[in-house]
């Protein structure tokens, strides 16, 4: 999906208007949520919110990236009550992981547990930024490649006189 995640989904969508976000049970909420939910955590444990859209199809028509979201709704909305069998499900398409990815998370979970080591990656990040690749795979297609900040924002509260240094 290539979602900017401007909200206009959700201010249009009547059943968020009315229940609001909480009801969603979920991180991202209104029909983004309905559709990019069950393929990010399973049909088995949030297709009920599938039946949480009334489709009338408002999402779909003011979606500045024209995500196709009543038609991506409707066919979870099928395969979480069995109603259809599709030969591609949509059931965990999202949440594929590329090999090597649960290795990458482990050591950014170890990193962010031990800040001297973390000063020092950022520290390397920010001054070997030149090294970062300016094409991140399908990422780079639609978006501007992110770059590290010049300076960590420690840094900067440091130099400003925020924080113990």
């Amino acid at each position: 999906l290539r979602c900017i995640r401007c909200g206009t989904c959700i201010n249009y969508c009547p059943v968020y208007v009315q229940l609001g976000g909480h009801a969603y049970g979920t991180v991202y909420p209104g029909p983004i949520g309905i559709a990019l939910e069950p393929q990010r955590i399973g049909i088995d444990k949030v297709g009920t919110l599938t039946s949480a859209c009334t489709m009338c199809g408002a999402c779909g028509e003011v979606c500045p990236v024209k995500i196709p979201l009543p038609k991506l709704i409707n066919r979870l909305r099928a395969e979480a009550v069995n109603e259809q069998r599709t030969t591609t499900p949509l059931l965990g398409r999202g949440s594929l992981r590329k090999p090597g990815e649960a290795t990458i998370w482990k050591l950014w979970q170890q990193l962010y547990a031990h800040p001297r080591l973390y000063r020092l990656f950022t520290l390397a990040v920010t001054r070997l930024r030149w090294l970062t690749p300016r094409k991140l795979g399908g990422w780079t297609r639609y978006r501007s490649a992110p770059r590290p900040a010049p300076r960590s924002l420690r840094e900067l509260a440091i130099r400003e006189g925020f924080g113990h240094g």
